[in-house]
């Protein structure tokens, strides 16, 4: 073979060489990139099937059953509120055992506002510290009465789940002064009327009885209540008493046609006011039974 042959037939083995040199070079680099675009569509995959875990509609179901289940909470929530407001609302009552006098405040130095018959239910609005006293509702306003168990039938529980109320300032004249607690708890006392009198009181101004009303003129069933010149007596008003002259045109100093209870009181105190009466004196002003230490002849 010359040597023209062989170059040519050499030239095309180059060439066939080189060719499967290129061809298996590309089948080598397209095995390569189709590893990752695998993997690469693995990692989609588990993208897709993590997406709805996180958001997406499972996400959208579950945000939906929780914000039911929140709005179940709030409406259950919200009736249990209610309840408690309805249990709250109801009044805690009380029932007397006995004639039970009715007081500006916790204490028996406290003015006398009413009396409250024996057998009367009174809603109860609050209390003293320790429930000794309980702060009632009546149609006449609010008062203070005592309770003791031996005086009223409570629910102490809900009683003592009861706010606990400051008492108002106490009387500025001595409770334990002996010529006030005559007055205040022994004295037996009438109500005046134009010509009659009626029982007002067996025993002071703190037992008054059921029957005295707004505007009564209350004095003693024996004898006179004395101030300087003048005969004085107490009217019932608003729940407490004032002291006025028997005369209606008698004033006392400065003009003043009454004076409030607390000052009647240190009059009576000091002496200044003087009872003329006796215990179980009859006939006194008549009214049978007034006083119970009173025979009638």
């Amino acid at each position: 073979m010359d040597n023209k042959k062989l170059g040519i037939i050499g030239g095309a083995l180059v060439i066939v060489l080189v060719l499967l040199v290129v061809l298996f070079a590309g089948t080598s680099c397209s095995s390569d990139s189709e590893e990752p675009a695998e993997t690469s569509g693995s990692g989609a995959v588990q993208e897709e099937q993590a997406t709805p875990i996180g958001s997406g509609t499972q996400a959208e179901s579950q945000a939906q059953s929780g914000s039911e289940g929140g709005s179940t909470a709030e409406s259950s929530s919200g009736g249990a509120s209610g309840g408690a407001a309805e249990s709250a609302e109801t009044p805690v009552k009380v029932k007397t055992k006995v004639n039970l006098n009715m007081r500006q405040g916790p204490g028996t130095n406290y003015p006398v506002i009413k009396s409250i018959p024996q057998g009367s239910e009174v809603t109860v609005v609050g209390r003293n510290e320790d429930g000794s006293w309980l702060v009632v509702e009546t149609e006449d306003g609010q008062g203070w009465i005592s309770g003791q168990a031996d005086f009223v039938e409570a629910d102490q529980a809900a009683v003592a789940g009861l706010p606990a109320v400051e008492a108002p300032p106490a009387p500025a004249y001595d409770a334990s002064n002996p010529k006030v607690q005559l007055l205040l708890e022994q004295i037996p006392l009438v109500v005046y009327h134009e010509k009659t009198f009626t029982c007002a009181s067996h025993g002071g101004l703190n037992h008054l009885l059921p029957e005295v009303a707004e505007g009564n003129v209350i004095g003693p069933h024996s004898g006179d209540f004395v101030y300087g010149n003048d005969n004085v007596l107490f009217q019932y008003t608003g729940g407490t008493f004032v002291l006025i002259k028997e005369s209606s045109v008698a004033r006392f100093e400065n003009g003043e046609k009454s004076l409030p209870l607390g000052k009647a009181l240190e009059l009576f105190a000091n002496g200044d006011i003087v009872w003329t009466g006796t215990l179980g004196d009859w006939p006194g002003r008549g009214v049978p039974g007034c006083d119970p230490a009173a025979k009638p002849q």
